[in-house]
């Protein structure tokens, strides 16, 4: 019984690649009335506990409420998109936070579990009501040893999404943000190492549950009433399909743009329309050996050099080399 279970070792840490659907898997969770889900993303696994683990409780607390997605939610600036928590009180958060943080009673206890606690009493949520808390942050895909080793009844949901529409939708999110810095290379790492995992869950050689994103958003009830199956908790469809942050409606975080009133299939197509054939080569030149194992069938018949050297839209001449580079250092470390 998960109710059994100590509220640290009730975590559910959700992981896969940016633009795979974890944060549209974490928004039809949100309203569930036996989860506590953080509304955003703590890096906990991938910085906090790489980066400033060494340097002490202070800088891991300084980063998470002051560096990290989530600094919104203890009153800091949003640093992507639009976040609206004007109703939740940030300064009592910020206080529950750090005076559980710094209690000498506590100095052997997770910081991640405080800061779970101390949103649970910032809502009023008593702890006995929460079956599973959870936590998204896409990076956990290369933690996974680390999270089962600190929290060994964890689980742990995977996304997938065909790498062609990632590259689509970090194309369009480039074109919104203009950060010069869009890695064509990044964005096909990242699905490689989210891909093993995936296979891996699917494989029985790791906990957890695979979440395509596909089936997410064409069979949204059907996807659901697994992850729920998987959580241990109940599915109820007027709940878990109606994606929302923090209990209000959420009509999320296209890079397109395009707000939902719904959960809609059509981006799940859409890079068939945005990518250019060259730029759907670049993907299947790098994805096409795993890409199958997913239903994600190459769309071209067989590598060309053209593919692996035109670039991509958007790309920076020094974004361009290094991707390039760093592509042709994996394949010599694959080969």
């Amino acid at each position: 019984m998960v109710s059994n279970l100590p509220v640290d070792q009730r975590a559910c840490f959700v992981a896969g690649q940016a633009k795979s659907g974890t944060t549209l898997l974490v928004a039809l969770l949100d309203s569930h009335p036996d989860l506590l889900v953080l509304p955003e993303e703590t890096a906990y696994f991938p910085t906090v506990l790489t980066k400033y683990g060494p340097r002490g409780r202070r800088a891991q607390f300084d980063y998470l409420t002051k560096q990290s997605l989530s600094n919104v939610l203890f009153g800091g600036p949003c640093k992507w998109g639009k976040r609206n928590y004007a109703s939740f009180p940030r300064e009592k958060f910020l206080e529950t936070f750090e005076v559980a943080a710094f209690d000498p009673a506590n100095a052997q206890e997770d910081l991640l579990v405080l800061m779970v606690k101390a949103y649970a009493a910032t809502l009023g949520r008593p702890l006995d009501t929460i079956q599973r808390w959870v936590e998204k942050t896409p990076a956990n895909r290369n933690h996974i040893p680390a999270i089962l080793t600190r929290f060994p009844c964890a689980k742990i949901l995977v996304t997938m999404r065909d790498p062609r529409a990632i590259l689509a939708a970090q194309i369009a999110l480039e074109k919104t943000r203009k950060t010069g810095r869009f890695s064509t290379y990044y964005v096909i790492a990242h699905w490689r190492v989210a891909a093993r995992l995936a296979k891996r869950v699917r494989d029985g050689d790791s906990p957890g549950l695979v979440v395509p994103y596909e089936q997410l958003v064409c069979e949204p009830a059907s996807m659901m009433e697994k992850v729920c199956a998987y959580l241990e908790i109940t599915f109820n469809p007027e709940t878990v399909l109606t994606p929302t942050k923090m209990g209000q409606f959420w009509s999320g975080n296209s890079a397109a743009r395009i707000n939902f009133s719904q959960i809609s299939a059509e981006p799940a197509t859409r890079w068939q329309r945005e990518l250019s054939e060259d730029e759907i080569g670049w993907v299947e030149w790098h994805c096409r050996d795993l890409m199958p194992e997913f239903g994600y069938e190459p769309k071209l018949h067989r590598r060309e050099l053209r593919y692996f050297v035109r670039p991509i839209q958007g790309e920076r001449p020094r974004e361009y080399l290094k991707s390039r580079v760093y592509s042709l250092r994996d394949d010599w470390v694959r080969r």
